[in-house]
């Protein structure tokens, strides 16, 4: 909660010490960054959403390593990836999909976050909305892990503060380490 912590409610926010020391492994939060996987973005057809599947099949091979026992959420701010989350993960206990306004109010031991975009304009959308933000990453109980492309996102203020918190807590991945081939 560090980062949200900071930028929005001026270090005020104390954990309960019955849940201060709640993780699922060393990390607790986790940046992966998808820039220069190819995982471009698209539109649907019909909804006119954004989504990515280069995003969903990390995340979907990123939830194996998540023990066994812990509630987990899949969310996104576009709607179209979210029903892609939903095909995809139907199978899965205890793996819910929503948007990020529709969790607003809800936890899991883990979430993740699909922000989408990846475009050579640097074009983030409504993921400008940093309260939204600000809500999705304080779902999450004793786990978050952020997917996103950092040469998109990055471009933007506050992407690229999140992105330097989670590199100097040693918190960022590339997407790299993780593909499996």
């Amino acid at each position: 909660m560090t980062f949200s912590n900071e930028r929005f409610y001026e270090n005020k926010l104390t954990a309960h010490e019955s849940v201060a020391q709640w993780h699922v492994d060393d990390r607790v939060v986790e940046f992966i960054d998808t820039a220069g996987c190819g995982y471009e973005e698209g539109v649907g057809e019909v909804s006119r959403s954004r989504f990515n599947d280069g995003e969903l099949n990390l995340i979907k091979n990123h939830l194996k390593t998540i023990p066994d026992g812990n509630e987990i959420a899949v969310i996104s701010p576009y709607r179209e990836q979210v029903g892609r989350f939903q095909k995809e993960l139907v199978t899965i206990k205890n793996v819910k999909c929503e948007t990020v306004d529709s969790f607003q109010g809800q936890e899991r031991d883990v979430v993740y976050i699909s922000l989408v975009r990846s475009n050579d304009k640097g074009e983030i959308g409504f993921l400008k909305d940093y309260r939204r933000m600000n809500v999705a990453m304080t779902r999450a109980k004793k786990k978050l892990v952020i997917v996103g492309d950092s040469a998109t996102i990055g471009q933007d203020k506050f992407f690229g503060a999140l992105i330097d918190h989670f590199e100097k807590q040693g918190f960022y991945r590339s997407a790299w380490e993780l593909i499996e081939y």
